[in-house]
């Protein structure tokens, strides 16, 4: 697919999730009025998030600002239990992807542009998946669809993306207004988030290299 018809893509979806959810009128900063709509009707409000939080992978939307809004919206708890949700079913549908469907939707010169990628994965299996999955600054998309590739175990990959991912989207979950009232946990958050992008990005390169 052209980059020009990825970006249009792109932006029908966003018109189209604003367009619901000023429907819903959710398109507000009155935090108030958000929480008593959710109120009303919260069952339809958790499974549109999940539905959204899900869907952002077939236009290459990042998961952090699902993540965020989750915490804003259903609060830090409520919202990582929503997230981890979303995660693993989004990740799912990326497995599939790259086990029964690369060639087709991906096409050949996509696992030739990532066959250095690749053959890291081949070589440290679960250890770079859980990596790349931790690593904010790394597609955990993309990672998925290259261990589904090389044919690593679905659920092995699942319950590792999970858990590498976990601690991250709890993090994130504390940027949001959940906890309004706790501003040295938001500093420790971000703090954490950097020292861990550092990290891993880090030590993705040293495997790199090796």
């Amino acid at each position: 697919m052209k980059r020009k018809n990825k970006i249009i893509m792109i932006l029908i979806f966003w018109t189209a999730v604003v367009c619901v959810l000023h429907r819903l009128g959710l398109v507000t900063t009155d935090l108030n009025k958000i929480n008593a709509i959710i109120g009303n009707n919260p069952i339809k409000m958790r499974c549109l998030f999940v539905f959204l939080s899900t869907v952002r992978v077939v236009f290459f939307i990042p998961q952090t600002i699902f993540i965020i809004c989750g915490s804003m919206i259903f609060g830090p708890y409520e919202g990582f239990i929503l997230s981890v949700v979303s995660l693993a079913i989004s990740q799912s549908i990326m497995y599939v992807v790259g086990r029964f469907f690369q060639k087709q939707l991906l096409g050949e010169e996509f696992l030739e542009k990532n066959k250095e990628n690749l053959a890291i994965i081949k070589k440290h299996g679960y250890k770079v998946l859980a990596l790349g999955i931790a690593c904010p600054v790394t597609p955990s998309d993309l990672i998925t669809v290259l261990a589904a590739s090389i044919k690593l175990n679905y659920k092995k990959c699942i319950l590792v993306t999970v858990m590498a991912d976990a601690p991250m989207i709890f993090l994130y979950g504390f940027l949001g207004n959940g906890l309004q009232n706790t501003f040295i946990f938001k500093v420790f958050a971000v703090l954490a988030i950097a020292f861990v992008s550092y990290y891993t990005f880090y030590i993705w390169n040293r495997i790199k290299a090796s």
